[in-house]
């Protein structure tokens, strides 16, 4: 099956129609957020939004991709590294915290308790940053001296955030949006830099406040690494009871339970399914990785003042989110791998090692996420008309399983691939596809010349390339396969390309690619 305008349009329709009223009221008190938010069923909360980076990761998984063994070692560290991480945010006594989930090695939190004070709440998202600094320097690195030192990078925003959740049963994620949320992950800085942003360190305790200074960003402010006497002494006078040697201890726990030796990973006959993945049970195939990041949708959101804007925003982000989804999935057979904010990534990994053909249903199913944006989403959804897409390709062989703890596991896929896609959809513009080299290489000559190298994104370029009109270079490098020459008639301003001769036609020899 592929993308069509009137399928997509009905699903988005039905999708739209059956959504139901949108409500959004404040979060008064203590929630299990994963229970009580939905769709329909929103919350405003006052918290904190941190992000913590593993700023090196991407080296560290293109490392790994030359065998098997080095494979392992990185899934096992990257799903011990979750599991303690999650429980210093999560646990009552540490952070009391909200993990919303890993995209990879990049950890989202939010702190909202107690409910409303925030300088107990920007204290801790501060706090956070400097335990997990000192977590990967004094207890994780040591324990992988063969892996390679993680370096973590951090940053924390503050303010009303719109708290929604969509999917269905297992398939349902967390989503924060507003300000705090898109400005946290703007801080993330170079390895080593903890940000936060100047609204955050006003909410700061003077004790804490005095621990930060100007970044080059005149909105961000860079807390100080502190000595490990000073952080305790911080961390009791906040009531964190984290402590290195007991975090020590937990980590060499989950490697006994998890050793390299319990690891199995094998490659996919049938399509993946995620949720019969773990740290025991992994995929590894040749994969292309899609992400696609709605351009625009910080400033959309930052603009949606007032109950009613915020409601149109998340029925645009829902009704976004699901679409690309099924273009990925049902339209080209694809695997979503998870949601990222206002970014969905994605494999293709089908038909099993036919890369070419892999390559080719990963590029039509990139095209027809951008037409899905530009055409049936903003027919549908004309409020959505300053938002594009902006995506990027690459292939390679691909890690994928489920880590973390029970009950709590994230999708992941690591290689160089994942981690190249991800880069060249950064350097990207809305309406533009950005593929690797290696990507480029994979494709039909007719299909490379829709594209150009940019030098300053490192990697090929098509702008507003919809699926219409690839099809047409499709039929048209069918159509004339094997020919030597086309008849080209041009007649009352219409000019019409046939195989077959035809009164006042005249003979052309295409192009290479249509006539190989």
């Amino acid at each position: 099956m592929s993308w069509n305008y009137d399928r997509s349009i009905e699903r988005i329709r039905t999708h739209v129609d059956n959504i139901g009223e949108i409500t959004i009221e404040k979060l008064k008190r203590e929630a299990d957020l994963e229970q009580l938010l939905s769709e329909t069923n929103c919350r405003e909360i006052y918290g904190a939004q941190v992000y913590i980076d593993v700023t090196n990761f991407s080296s560290l998984a293109s490392a790994a991709t030359a065998n098997k063994e080095d494979v392992k070692r990185l899934a096992q560290s990257v799903h011990l590294y979750q599991r303690e991480v999650a429980r210093i945010v999560e646990t009552a006594d540490m952070f009391d915290g909200v993990r919303v989930h890993f995209q990879g090695a990049r950890a989202h939190v939010l702190f909202y308790r107690p409910i409303d004070d925030g300088t107990e709440i920007a204290a801790r998202a501060l706090l956070l940053q400097l335990v997990i600094h000192d977590f990967v320097r004094s207890v994780f690195n040591p324990a992988f001296p063969n892996l390679g030192n993680f370096r973590v990078a951090g940053g924390a925003d503050i303010g009303d955030v719109i708290g929604t959740q969509n999917g269905v049963k297992g398939d349902r994620e967390l989503l924060f949006v507003g300000c705090p949320a898109n400005h946290a992950a703007k801080a993330l800085g170079d390895p080593g830099t903890l940000r936060v942003t100047d609204r955050l360190f006003l909410a700061l305790p003077e004790d804490l406040q005095i621990l930060c200074s100007d970044a080059d960003d005149d909105q961000v402010c860079e807390a100080e690494h502190v000595d490990q006497a000073t952080l305790d002494e911080l961390c009791e006078k906040y009531g964190i009871a984290w402590n290195r040697e007991k975090s020590g201890k937990r980590l060499e726990e989950d490697r006994k339970q998890s050793p390299l030796s319990g690891i199995e990973i094998e490659d996919a006959d049938t399509l993946i399914s995620l949720d019969v993945l773990s740290i025991h049970k992994n995929k590894r195939v040749p994969a292309a990785s899609i992400f696609a990041d709605l351009a625009g949708f910080t400033a959309y959101i930052d603009r949606s003042e007032g109950t009613e804007k915020q409601k149109e925003a998340l029925r645009v982000l829902h009704a976004v989110r699901k679409e690309f989804t099924k273009v990925l999935t049902h339209d080209y057979n694809g695997v979503r791998i998870q949601y990222q904010g206002d970014r969905t990534q994605a494999i293709v990994h089908l038909p099993k090692d036919d890369a070419k053909t892999i390559a080719s249903k990963a590029l039509h199913a990139a095209v027809a996420v951008q037409s899905s944006m530009e055409k049936s989403l903003k027919d549908v959804l004309p409020e959505a008309k300053d938002l594009s897409v902006a995506i990027g390709l690459d292939f390679g062989p691909t890690f994928v399983s489920q880590l973390g703890t029970r009950g709590a596991r994230d999708a992941i896929c690591l290689g160089e691939a994942v981690e190249m896609a991800a880069r060249i959809e950064e350097r990207v513009q809305g309406q533009e596809i950005g593929i690797s080299s290696l990507f480029f290489d994979l494709l039909p000559e007719e299909h490379q010349e829709l594209f150009t190298w940019r030098k300053q994104a490192h990697c090929y370029v098509a702008s507003g390339l919809t699926l219409e009109k690839l099809q047409r270079v499709d039929e048209a490098a069918k159509m004339y396969a094997g020919s030597e020459s086309v008849y080209v008639r041009s007649a009352a301003g219409v000019t019409t390309v046939s195989s077959v001769v035809s009164s006042g036609a005249r003979a052309v020899v295409p192009a290479k690619s249509y006539a190989e």
